[in-house]
């Protein structure tokens, strides 16, 4: 509190010494500092790190529709003689992002009837791929990339048939990082000859990133990455022929 009352009365002060709030407006000095906390925040909001609840995290892709009213600019009016003009400080939705692929997703289920989805390819026993096959479920379906979950594989061949049983165009690699080591490559290279679009790994690259991406791995989501890039690059990917 005392930090907000500091931070406060210091803006204040500077917008004293400026002429007043008009004035500060008028030479952009608000304005700056919004679209500087806008960009921190913007990009908190990108990586998961500022969490909107049922937008980049706990999505539901069952939710009902809502209608959404949007909001009118008020005209500022004439002050006696002097009219003031200055940049606006426009209405904005932090979730617009994420709402943007969660529309892209609606188009498709109401044009094709089913979702863009994506294969969670889990790899060995339930205590190996359930913390991060959960993981990237929530990020996927932030974006309205509907998740197929699976049993844990050993056999590629018996993952690349489920994966073309699933419909879905991308696939994810969701185990521990022991399995990984043993099971990755195979199951990637699987992946890619049943036709995967785009395979990712659930996990930070590490010490077999070449190893995986050779093999067909072609990116990775993990707590801290940039999931909306990512999210909107799925669905170039997804978009192209």
């Amino acid at each position: 509190t005392a930090q907000l009352c500091e931070a406060a009365w210091a803006l204040f002060r500077e917008s004293e010494t400026t002429g007043g709030a008009f004035a500060a407006l008028q030479q952009g000095l608000f304005q700056s500092k919004v679209a500087a906390a806008r960009k921190a925040r913007d990009a908190n909001i990108a990586k998961r790190r500022d969490v909107l609840t049922g937008a980049s995290e706990f999505p539901n892709l069952h939710e009902s529709e809502t209608k959404v009213l949007k909001a009118t600019p008020v005209v500022l009016a004439p002050y006696g003689e002097q009219k003031y003009k200055f940049d606006a400080l426009p209405p904005i939705r932090l979730a617009q992002p994420f709402e943007a692929l969660r529309d892209k997703s609606d188009a498709a289920l109401k044009s094709r009837g089913a979702r863009p989805k994506v294969f969670l390819a889990n790899l060995g026993t339930p205590a190996d791929f359930t913390a991060r096959a959960t993981f990237a479920k929530s990020f996927f379906e932030a974006g309205g990339i509907e998740a197929t979950g699976s049993e844990g594989f050993a056999d590629p061949a018996k993952l690349a048939a489920a994966f073309k049983a699933s419909g879905a165009e991308l696939a994810c690699l969701c185990s521990s990082d022991k399995v990984y080591a043993e099971h990755a490559e195979a199951a990637a290279k699987a992946l890619q000859t049943a036709g995967a679009r785009h395979i990712y790994l659930a996990g930070r690259p590490a010490e077999a990133e070449a190893a995986q991406r050779a093999a067909g791995v072609t990116g990775f989501v993990f707590a801290g990455g940039d999931a909306l890039a990512t999210l909107q690059d799925a669905y170039v990917r997804m978009e192209q022929p």
